[in-house]
């Protein structure tokens, strides 16, 4: 096999590798899909820019309204670390200081977020190690003040990488894919 032809294979094992992570798993989960809860909230539409059909608000001045995304029911989730972010609508009287907890499974993380900044576009609330189960991102009102509800719209979950943690009998996204080209590589090796 000449130098060539090791390089060629290289660049085809490096374009499938930038494939998969181009493909990683991207979860979802919208104010009317199974994967979410609410307690105190409406549906509406009436500012524009939600994902979907609609969005829901808190209705003002009343305690313990909360909307809950859990990813975990997806067939493409797998513990692992994963980029998490919020979407919301535009409006005068959106909380400047809405809680959100994000709990992995095994411990939580604890946000404040100013829902009158950044409406309708996706909003970067970090990368989380998230486990197999027991994972969920919750708005709740607890901090907000009088006169401000929480919009509960949609949680984006994209998968980062693997949690070294995390157990090995569940294989990442895009495993199957590249132990495939890997095999391919190696069987065409082989006939050479």
């Amino acid at each position: 096999m000449d130098l060539r032809s090791i390089f060629t294979r290289l660049a085809a094992g490096a374009f499938l590798t930038a494939s998969v992570v181009a493909n990683a798993a991207v979860i979802t989960v919208d104010n009317t899909d199974a994967g979410f809860t609410s307690s105190g909230l409406n549906f509406s539409t009436y500012e524009s820019g939600y994902f979907g059909a609609n969005y829901m608000a808190d209705t003002r001045d009343s305690a313990g309204d909360f909307g809950l995304w859990d990813p975990t029911g997806s067939s493409d989730w797998v513990a692992g670390i994963w980029k998490v972010e919020m979407l919301w609508t535009s409006g005068p009287t959106r909380a400047d200081n809405a809680a959100v907890t994000i709990n992995s499974g095994s411990s939580t993380a604890d946000l404040v977020v100013n829902q009158l900044l950044n409406g309708t576009v996706w909003n970067d609330l970090g990368e989380y190690s998230f486990d197999l189960s027991g994972a969920s991102v919750m708005i709740d009102d607890s901090n907000s003040t009088a006169g401000q509800n929480i919009i509960a719209d949609a949680v984006r979950f994209t998968f980062v990488s693997a949690n070294p943690a995390a157990p090995t009998d569940v294989p990442a996204p895009g495993t199957l894919l590249v132990l495939l080209g890997a095999a391919a590589a190696v069987f065409r090796l082989r006939r050479k």
